[in-house]
Order: C-alpha cells, then structure tokens, then sequence
C-alpha cells in the first residue's frame, strides 16, 4: 500500500470519476482524491469537529446567521461541514449536492455521514450542484456553502455568472454564502470574486485561511459595515466556545483584511 505522510490507505478505489482513498494517521482519518492534498479530514475520536482550517475559516459565516434552519451545502468531501452543523445546530435541515456517487458512499462509510434513513433532516442529493440550485425557491436558505473542488479544480458548473445569480437568489433576507476559493489560482480567483460581486451586489467579504492558499469569500444579502463587524466582537466570543472555534478571530481579521472591502468591496 502506498503511504501518505506516514500514514495508511485504508481504503482506495477507481471509478470513470476518478481515484478515491481514506488514509488514516493516529487519530485522523483523511480523504484524498488520488493526489497528496486533503479533501477532507475527520477526529476519529471526535468525529464532528473541524480538522481543516479552511473548513473552520468558511464557518465565520455563522457570525452573521448564528441560527441557520435551513441549510444547503454543495460539495459533500468527507462531510465534515454536514457532522458539524449536524451536532451544534440540532433544528437545522440540510441539503447537500454531491456529483460522485463514490464520494457519498466513502463518506457514509469511512467518515459517519450518516443517510436520511439515520437522520431525518439531513438529505444527500447526488447530482450537479449548479443544476440543483437552479431548481429551488427563491429565499428557500439561510447558509449557503460552496466547495466544489476536485483533483483537477473548481467544478465548471459552479464556476458560471448564472450559478452564482441563482445562489444570491435562494438565499433569505440574512442569508449568507461561503465558498471556498483557491486564492493561489489569482486569474481565477479574480473572474470568480467578479462574478460573485456582480450577482451579491459588491457585499463581499474575503478572508484568507492561516498558512493556506485557501480563502473563504462570503457573501451576503445585506451590506456589512465596520460598525456591525464590532458589535459582533462580544457576542462572537460566546459563540467560538460553543462551536470550538476562533469566531473573534474571524472578527478581528475580517476587520483587517476587508477595511476597504466595505467602503467599495473587491474593486476587480
């Protein structure tokens, strides 16, 4: 068996959609897609909490919805974001998309997403996340989260003006979009803020994960200012110890690295 940084596979398989292994080290189980970087990373011992930072880093969303009831995730991976809001937030439904059947069934059997049978209000849909969007009502979601990354990039289908229109369009009045983007790719990264800038209306926020190419953009269906990003500093201690996360963190670097996103957000 070949090994990945010390650890081993202890699960790998083939499909027309490409290679899929789970590689475990210690206490941590991991997903790859045939290539050295995790898709996804889970605590075998503590199997809802956040691994990754980029997973963390798109949470901040929670600072501006704390109480999400209806939540729609694009991109299932190991499922770590679905076990999170499955544990903290008990009265939220979820709806995930996920295109490769193999990733939904290594994630139910390697990583404890548990099947609709197990959870009534968690339902994986195995399609096109672009083609699913498209088709729900207007308002319909409260937290919105984009991670439609494979072994080769971001997913064409979520990479369109008219997908992110349609996710600006399902979103309620306090909804909030996270995605995560490769800010490494800067050509990409540009045409992808652009399109999003364009279907949210500029209210736009970047914030780049610790240490990692990664950057989480959210979006959000009303403006952000300074001053709501400083009156969240109280409440959003409370909330990082619930959620064992650096929710002030996110605050304070929001307010650093967005200053003059809103006074005229990502002038691409």
């Amino acid at each position: 068996m070949r090994l990945y940084y010390g650890g081993t596979i202890r699960h790998q398989a083939h499909s027309d959609e490409g290679v899929i292994e789970v590689v475990d080290l210690g206490d941590t189980r991991s997903l790859h897609f045939g290539t050295f970087p995790r898709q996804s990373s889970m605590s075998l011992s503590v199997p809802h909490r956040l691994e990754l930072g980029y997973t963390q880093t798109m949470m901040a969303c929670l600072l501006f919805n704390p109480t999400p009831r209806r939540v729609l995730v694009i991109g299932l991976g190991g499922g770590s974001v679905v076990k999170f809001l499955l544990h903290h937030f008990p009265n939220c439904k979820i709806d995930v998309v996920e295109y490769r059947v193999d990733v939904i069934a290594v994630a139910q059997d390697f990583f404890e997403v548990p099947s609709k049978n197990q959870v009534a209000r968690l339902t994986i849909h195995h399609g096109d996340g672009g083609d699913f969007i498209r088709q729900q009502d207007e308002g319909k979601y409260d937290l919105l989260l984009v991670d439609a990354y494979d072994e080769t990039g971001m997913t064409e289908s979520v990479a369109a003006q008219g997908f992110f229109d349609d996710c600006a369009a399902v979103l309620s009045t306090e909804g909030v979009m996270s995605m995560n983007l490769w800010g490494s790719e800067h050509a990409l990264f540009d045409q992808t803020m652009t399109r999003i800038n364009t279907s949210f209306k500029n209210q736009t926020m970047h914030l780049p994960v610790k240490n990692k190419g990664n950057v989480a953009c959210l979006a959000t269906k009303q403006a952000i200012t300074q001053a709501n990003l400083k009156t969240l500093r109280n409440s959003a201690q409370t909330q990082g110890l619930e959620l064992e996360l650096d929710m002030l963190g996110f605050v304070h670097q929001l307010q650093r690295q967005n200053t003059s996103f809103i006074k005229r957000i990502f002038a691409y």
